[in-house]
């Protein structure tokens, strides 16, 4: 099995997915303990989710995978399976966001990381178990092991860094900490896998990776200038520019807090 028969630019580009989606979920998440309402935390949490889960795992992955080939097979993916563990990912994010909580809690803490890494983890083989090829496909028991370790490494990393990353420096770093061990525990259960070529065998079913990854990619660097502008106009953005005495918006959703000020301001312009 070759991993970067496209070059290891692809190595890279996974790289900077995955610290990309990391950097803004964390972001995300620093935003919601800013909500006082229960309804716009859970959005900030939705929306860093799907940038942690969906962006941060999914789509290096996905990228990472354009390098993969077997000699003498083809290559190809389960129509279903592929499109539904991106989603999946994203959802386990949100749920281990949710148990976690915002105040550092090491009960609370334990279960969150339990449930990212096993979500992730378990994701990450179902995902792998989508690769169809002319013959069959095995996994070393020693890979998942380590698939699912990385994951909880990774799990309890993020989940604890989320209650004090609150510079940006901080956030880049632990990003950057994020991506690295995303694309450890790919490449972990990557090189576990056991390829048998059988000339005999029919050709594999299924769709050809570009079938998902373009729609994937577009949909997901598109997905991302929601929360970053979402992020720029937050409040503590302009919490420097409020005058002494005039009332804060820190608390308020950011976006509502902008769409006011825009009609009061044409209000009094009449």
């Amino acid at each position: 099995m070759i991993y970067f028969s496209m070059g290891y630019w692809v190595l890279g580009l996974a790289l900077i997915a995955s610290f990309s989606g990391a950097s803004c979920g964390l972001q995300c998440i620093r935003q919601s303990t800013k909500s006082v309402t229960a309804r716009f935390r859970l959005i900030w949490l939705f929306v860093a989710a799907c940038s942690i889960g969906g962006v941060g795992v999914s789509m290096p992955i996905f990228v990472s995978m354009l390098g993969l080939e077997v000699t003498g097979s083809q290559l190809r993916y389960d129509t279903t399976l592929t499109p539904l563990c991106a989603a999946l990912s994203a959802v386990t994010v949100l749920v281990a966001l949710i148990v976690a909580g915002k105040k550092l809690n090491w009960v609370r803490l334990g279960i969150g990381t339990v449930i990212m890494a096993a979500g992730i983890g378990t994701i990450h083989l179902l995902l792998l178990s989508t690769i169809r090829v002319q013959g069959s496909v095995d996994r070393g028991l020693v890979s998942i092991v380590a698939v699912y370790l990385i994951a909880a490494v990774l799990s309890g990393l993020l989940l604890w860094f989320s209650y004090w990353a609150r510079t940006v420096p901080l956030v880049l770093a632990g990003s950057l900490v994020y991506a690295v061990l995303v694309l450890g525990m790919h490449y972990a259960g990557l090189t576990g896998l056991q390829v048998h070529v059988d000339p005999a065998a029919k050709r594999p079913a299924g769709d050809v990776l570009f079938d998902f990854f373009v729609p994937f990619f577009i949909v997901s660097t598109l997905s991302l200038t929601v929360p970053i502008t979402a992020i720029l106009v937050a409040p503590d953005r302009r919490e420097a520019r409020v005058a002494p005495g005039q009332p804060s918006a820190a608390h308020s959703p950011s976006l509502a807090v902008a769409s006011g000020r825009a009609a009061r301001g044409s209000v009094s312009g009449r």
